[in-house]
């Protein structure tokens, strides 16, 4: 199966940039790439906790582990959960060797794409979007401060966007935290489908709405993509913003068609 690929990093208004993305087997930091790509097939974002030093660092390293990782060997969970503990140590020891780092760490959000199924995986606020031509749909839940509060229901989703906590994440590489939570869902991605990763930099400054209006407008990955993160940058992001477009041509459903449940 072949997929359309494209993404930006963008450093935005900041003096430096702890986002990076993998994509075709490349690590990007504030640069931009667009290609064509067959299953199986990773994409994934990392951004760096802005709070300590070293999180740029943090979040190359483990994408540089996964990009090592030959993609048809991430095809089930439990590979796929080695190589990301297998990140986790490679982070741990660039700790251990510069002091200074000592507390880095960053969130993940990808995206394993095989011919029957696809699998997500995720910590942090970094997130996956599933489009399929008509509607949005969020596949990652925040592990974050204000996301426990929503869940809670002590603040709505629109309080949480405001509030002075919405930075602070729960789940990373590099913290005595849990793992990357995995899901796979046992529908490969159909045609006229687009999967967007993208780090906080991006959704946090504009409703999904908008950015689905521009995901439905004609034009390759590579032109959306470009217009994704100039939007979020025209619309006030105060942080590096990093978008990742990862879509299967065509547009006609299958007559018959499994529905699309993460496990």
């Amino acid at each position: 199966m072949e997929l359309q690929l494209a993404c930006r990093v963008a450093q935005g208004p900041r003096s430096s940039s702890d986002d990076r993305a993998l994509l075709l087997g490349r690590i990007l930091d504030r640069e931009f790439c667009s290609g064509q790509g067959d299953t199986p097939l990773i994409a994934a974002v990392c951004d760096g906790c802005g709070g300590y030093a070293g999180g740029g660092i943090a979040a190359e390293t483990v994408l540089s582990v996964l990009s090592r990782t030959p993609p048809e060997t991430l095809a089930e969970p439990g590979k796929l959960a080695e190589a990301l503990d297998a990140a986790r140590r490679a982070v741990d020891g660039k700790k251990r060797e510069t002091p200074r780092f000592s507390q880095m760490c960053t969130t993940v959000a990808g995206c394993v794409f095989l011919e029957d199924r696809t699998l997500v995986f995720h910590a942090g606020d970094s997130r996956v979007y599933r489009y399929d031509g008509t509607s949005l749909a969020q596949m990652t839940v925040d592990h974050s401060a204000v996301q426990s509060m929503v869940d809670a229901g002590r603040i709505s989703a629109e309080d949480a966007r405001r509030s002075p906590q919405r930075n602070v994440i729960t789940r990373c590489i590099g913290m005595d935290c849990p793992p990357p939570e995995i899901y796979v869902s046992h529908s490969p991605i159909l045609p006229g489908e687009t999967f967007l990763l993208c780090s906080d930099g991006f959704w946090d400054c504009m409703p999904d709405g908008e950015f689905k209006e521009l995901l439905g407008q004609s034009g390759s990955p590579a032109q959306q993509v470009e217009q994704l993160v100039e939007y979020a940058l025209r619309a006030g992001s105060d942080d590096n913003v990093t978008v990742c477009l990862c879509a299967r041509p065509g547009g006609a459903r299958p007559a018959v068609e499994a529905p699309f449940v993460l496990d």
